[in-house]
């Protein structure tokens, strides 16, 4: 009589078709595993670029009336008349930051930072070593390090000694939200549009520690933050200690960690 018993060690087979990929090879010292996500990271950031700069999306914006995503910066002179790709009309009420998006920008930032080519990353250092390694060591660069090396010099906050009227209507960047990065950079709110011509406004006696040292921005104290894809757009200001600037020159500040030149 035949035996039919399977025998212990054997493991049953799969019937379905479903059975998972396995893993790519990874090399000895795993430059195999980090090519295939360098690789798959370099598409995703195909799919995440501007539709007229082309570069990385930087505070992505769709129009409303298509599909087109662009830098906010990018569509600035278009609001009002219509997309630059597809010239479907758009208006002010159908700007939208698309904030998922920016948020996956962001973290394909921070990927990329982590899958540098020429150095080894924070978790590599880590994984190879097995040890704690100090993040300072792989930190991102520019404005995170400029803002760990000012905390542990103990310097004054970016903000500190200017003033921040904000005018208009913000949707784009929600007022509430700037007044929390005016604040937690020690930078202080005005309730009232400063005057230029005022005496009372230009004897102010403060200076921008964080402006650059050749530039007489570094006496401007007073700024009056308008909406930059909104309708109002305020008269040019830029006298004395009181200067106009928009609202994503404020969020380019806090990125840098730096008082950015502004346009004249």
């Amino acid at each position: 009589m035949p035996d039919n018993r399977q025998p212990r060690n054997r493991q049953p087979s799969i019937r379905s078709g479903n059975e998972p990929r396995s893993a790519p090879a990874m090399e000895p010292d795993g430059r195999g595993a980090w090519a295939h996500s360098r690789a798959a990271l370099d598409r995703l950031e195909k799919l995440l670029r501007c539709s007229r700069c082309t570069d990385i999306l930087r505070q992505p914006v769709c129009l409303g009336g298509c599909e087109h995503i662009f830098c906010s910066n990018c569509v600035s002179d278009c609001i009002g008349t219509g997309c630059p790709v597809c010239y479907t009309p758009a208006w002010i009420q159908d700007v939208k930051i698309n904030r998922q998006l920016d948020s996956m920008i962001q973290l394909c930032s921070k990927l990329r930072n982590l899958l540098h080519d020429n150095k080894l990353s924070g978790v590599k250092a880590c994984l190879r070593r097995k040890v704690c390694e100090q993040e300072e060591k792989y930190e991102i660069p520019e404005g995170p390090h400029r803002s760990r090396l000012n905390r542990e010099q103990l310097l004054p906050k970016l903000f500190d000694g200017c003033y921040f009227y904000l005018g208009g209507t913000f949707r784009h960047h929600p007022k509430d939200n700037l007044i929390k990065l005016v604040t937690a950079g020690g930078g202080q709110i005005l309730s009232r549009k400063p005057k230029p011509d005022s005496d009372v406004t230009q004897t102010i006696n403060t200076v921008a520690y964080h402006a650059r040292p050749d530039s007489d921005q570094r006496f401007c104290t007073q700024y009056i933050i308008y909406e930059d894809l909104s309708n109002y757009h305020p008269e040019r200001v830029r006298q004395g200690k009181v200067w106009k600037a928009p609202s994503s020159w404020f969020i380019d500040c806090v990125m840098s960690f730096e008082l950015l030149p502004l346009d004249s």
